[in-house]
Parts: structure tokens; sequence; C-alpha cells
């Protein structure tokens, strides 16, 4: 087992919800920072524990919460707590006004809005450690415990699925735990573990995302798997809207996600056929999208439209996904190709619940669902003479803005196959959309093309729906060849920063701390300056998971 080892800056460090209890509401999460090692706590101020083994330090283990060398060890123990052992001594250094007072062998660390115990025992050259948040946890483990405490957080990687593709062995084991960081135990409005996009600087959860860890979960472990879906539809309004970000109080918005929460269910269920959960979710499922249904089609066409919000320029659009696209720059409602490609896919996969469920109204309900927004797609969404699919405008005006979200259609089966082999003509542009990282999100010959986010980056949860699209449409060898250069991007990446990123350069020649996140990125990269290309982010993780071992759902 090839397990990530690799430090470096923007790398999380926090105790796992699968592990114990966590605090979403007072989080006693680290980032790292580049020296070795440094862990910055952001409170109100921000509290720093630096145990420094020096930029020569040779690392066995690096995950989400144990951090090993030959001559140290550090590691969360609960969710307030951080033990270890280091050759060097550790110390605290604080943002702000701040009181030490030293208490035999702990310092007690007060600030205007915590206390922190750091406690320092030497023996046989080493120093033992414990630093600890609020609670008083002043006992330093011994050499034996320390050890254990190691075998237990690696038996967790040891129970894991094999990689099935070798070269990517390492990059496998960070993003299992990257998954395993982003976990939080139950708490306040939710009432079953749930999973967070990153939990520095986002923390809370979203649901789209939350849909994409559960079929990764599902991979090795089916009840997490679960819970990250029950957790987002306990949060359902009695209308059936779900926010498209939630925490432990409640609903954040008046906007929603993509669905596509159905076709998760589904991914899920195929791994145990659990029709109890099946039947606990089909509720929620039809009520979201017969909200949807009611309340994101102005015009009444069968085409969805998302809520924008104009005056919001870095983020025009939330509710896609796709915050800052050039697709909204119109400013005006707009038949959305992706919204109603997303339904058209999630209302095929509650059809294919009902029938697994015996309702074979309800199932028939949803394929007409399907039926007509699919027929609309093609009569209003489809562009004959460029060989793509647009957004459109409420005046029947195509916007022809190319995006990667263009050819999504052949990920839900919508076009034909004289429409997918057009599209994929246009994929194979090179100066368009077939780059060092496909696939733009914007094409690169675009006036509205750039290294921000959605105005150009390339995303992992596009790829892998088009992945899919091409292997449905039998382009498996070509899907193969995007799968392949969307992970040798990925692996780079990560070889060099020990990260796997929210979003990447299409050119892959711009390090994804450099690219532009709304707006420039100062020198050094530094979230709380201006939030970079997100680090550990879950998504990125669960797509390079499902890709390495070609788990196509």
């Amino acid at each position: 087992m090839k397990v990530h080892n690799k430090y470096g800056y923007g790398q999380l460090f926090c105790f796992s919800g699968i592990d114990g209890e966590t605090c979403c509401g007072d989080d006693f999460v680290a980032m790292m920072l580049a020296e070795p090692i440094t862990l910055r706590f952001d409170f109100t101020k921000a509290v720093t524990l630096k145990i420094p083994v020096g930029k020569e330090a040779v690392f066995n283990v690096v995950t989400g919460d144990i951090l090993e060398g030959d001559d140290f060890f550090v590691g969360f123990i609960d969710k307030n707590t951080i033990v270890g052992k280091s050759p060097v001594k550790p110390f605290v250094l604080t943002e702000g006004d701040h009181r030490v007072r030293l208490e035999s062998h702990t310092q007690k660390i007060s600030t205007n809005f915590a206390y922190f115990y750091l406690t320092v025992e030497e023996s046989n050259g080493a120093y033992y450690f414990t630093f600890s948040y609020r609670a008083r946890n002043t006992e330093v483990l011994s050499q034996v415990a320390l050890d254990e405490l190691k075998k237990k957080r690696l038996a967790y990687f040891q129970n894991m699925p094999t990689c099935k593709d070798e070269k990517y062995e390492q990059l496998y084991y960070k993003c299992l735990s990257v998954n395993k960081v982003n976990v939080y135990s139950a708490e306040g409005a939710i009432a079953s573990r749930w999973t967070t996009p990153d939990r520095v600087p986002h923390r809370f959860m979203w649901l789209w995302d939350s849909a994409f860890h559960a079929m990764a979960f599902a991979e090795y472990d089916l009840k997490m798997a679960k819970d990250s879906i029950r957790a987002v539809l306990s949060m359902q309004e009695e209308s059936g809207f779900i926010s498209h970000m939630m925490s432990i109080y409640g609903g954040f918005s008046n906007i929603t996600q993509p669905p596509v929460l159905s076709w998760s269910v589904w991914s899920v269920y195929q791994k145990d056929k659990d029709k109890k959960f099946l039947t606990e979710c089909v509720c929620a499922l039809r009520k979201f999208l017969v909200w949807i249904l009611k309340n994101r089609d102005k015009n009444g066409n069968c085409l969805l439209e998302w809520a924008t919000d104009p005056d919001y320029t870095e983020c025009k659009c939330g509710e896609s996904g796709l915050d800052n696209s050039p697709r909204f720059d119109f400013d005006n409602d707009l038949d959305a190709i992706d919204f109603s490609t997303y339904l058209c896919n999630d209302a095929r996969y509650l059809a294919m619940i009902y029938e697994e469920l015996g309702d074979s109204l309800a199932r028939d309900y949803f394929l007409d669902i399907h039926d007509k927004v699919k027929k609309k797609v093609n009569e209003l969404l489809w562009c004959e003479e460029d060989g793509l699919y647009y957004d459109r405008l409420f005046d029947g005006k195509m916007t022809r803005v190319a995006s990667s979200s263009s050819f999504l259609p052949m990920f839900a089966g919508i076009c034909t196959q004289a429409q997918a082999d057009k599209m994929v003509k246009v994929l194979l542009d090179e100066k368009r959309f077939w780059t060092a990282m496909p696939i733009p999100s914007m094409p690169k010959d675009s006036e509205y093309y750039d290294v921000d986010m959605w105005r150009g980056c390339s995303w992992l949860n596009i790829n892998y729906f088009i992945i899919l699209g091409l292997r449905r449409y039998g382009y498996d060898r070509l899907a193969e060849e995007l799968r392949e250069r969307t992970l040798n991007v990925v692996n780079k990446w990560y070889e060099e920063t020990g990260n796997v990123f929210e979003f990447y350069d299409a050119d892959n020649t711009i390090c994804p701390f450099n690219l532009k996140r709304k707006g420039e990125q100062p020198e050094n990269p530094d979230y709380r300056v201006h939030v970079h290309s997100i680090t550990d982010y879950n998504w990125t993780a669960c797509f390079t998971e499902l890709l390495i071992n070609k788990v196509y759902n």
C-alpha cells in the first residue's frame, strides 16, 4: 500500500466524523503551511502549532489525521486533541492578544476567543506532546500508545478496495484520505453523518457535492454513502425544495443545485440492492423533482431555467454550480442545457427506482417527464450548424455560447448517434476543447475564456459526465484517453504539491494555486487573502477514485 506521504501547503488536518464525534459549530481544523510541520488553525485569529522538523524532513505518512516520519509523529485522538512525538520541541504562535500561563509541563494559552493547552514532556531525547482546544487534555501518550494510534489510523486505508492502476496508487490513497477528512458527525439539524466539499473554507453541506461524495463512498463504505444522502434529504422543506447549501443550523438559501440525487441513490443501491434504502429516499426524490418542475420552468416549455442574480458579478448563477460562467452574462432568463439535461437524467433514474419498487404508475409519470424534456432539448437547444447544444433565451434565440455543458446531453442519452458524432468532432478540436487537460469549461478560442473557475478551467465532475457519455455512444477509446489525460494532470499537481484541487488549468501550465478564482491570486497562496482553487477538494477526490478504478456509474 503506497500511502500518501507528501507534505505541503493547503492540506487539511483534523479529526474525522468517520472516527467519532466532530463539532462543525466550533471546528478544530488545521491547514498545513509550507514549512514542515506547521499547522494553522483559523479562528477569529490564527493559532499555529509548529513542530519544526525542518524542510529536509522525510514523511512516511501524510493523511488528514496523522503525520509520520522516522523520528516524529503527529495525530488526532479526538475532535479537540492532537498528540505526538518530535525530536524538536513544539510551540504555539498566536495572532493578536493572548496570555500564557505555565502549569508544570503545560502552557495554558488564553486568547479573547478560546483556550488552548500545550503539554510537552522530554524523554530519551524526544519531546512527547499534547495540544488541545478548549478541553484540558494534558496527558501525553507513550511511544506504545502512539504506535497503536498510527496502526489504527492506517488500518482504515488497508481495508479499502485495492487500487486498480498502480501508476496512480499514491494518488488513490490521497483521495481516500480527502474523503475521510471531510466527514462530520451528526450535529444540530443534521441527524446523520454528513460530508462537506472541504472543511476549510466551505465547511458546510452542499447538495450536488454530497451526491457525488456518496457515489465514491459506495465503493467502500455503504453506510457512509447512505448517510451522505440521508443528510441532504433530511433537510428538505415541506414544499420539496432543497437548499444548495445546508448546515447544522438548517438551510442557508433560496436557491437549489443540479438534480443528481436520484442518480446517486441508484448508484448506491446497485451495491447491495437494499430496497429499504430506496423506499426511504423515494418520496423526497419525487418531491424535489416536482418542486423543480413547478418552480424552474417559467415559460412552461419543459426546459428549465436556473435562478440567477445578475447583480452579483462574481457569482451570477450559484444555483447551477457554475458560479461565474459566461453563459450567464446575458442577465436574462434562459432555458439551460445543463439544468434540462440533469433533470432528464434524474427523472429516468427516479423512474427506475419506482420500477424497482413495483410502482408502475409513478414510473410512467417520470418516464413521461424524461421523454418530454428529452424531446424539447433536441427540438429547441440543438444547433445543427455548430454540432452543439446551447442555452436558449426566452425570445427563442440560442445564445450560441459553447461550453463544457454543451456536451452533457451525451451523458443523459438525450442525443442521437448522429448528434453525438457531431459533438465529438467539436470536442476533439485542439484549439477549442481537446486541450492538455480537457475539457475547458469555455473553449480556448472563446472571447470569454479565462483561467478563472468556470470561465475556462477544467473540472473533474464534468469530465466524468462526458466520459460516461462517450462510452454510451461507443467512443470507448476516446473515453479512455480523456480518463488518462485527466488523471495525468491531477497526478502531476498532486506529486508537486500534495493536493487535489477544485479545478485545473486547461493547458496544464499554471499551478492550480495560481489560477484565478473570482479574481487574481497573491504571489504566495493563502486562502485568507484570496481563495485559490480549493485544496483537499472532496468531489475531485471522489471522481479521481472512480476514474482510477474505472467505475462508470
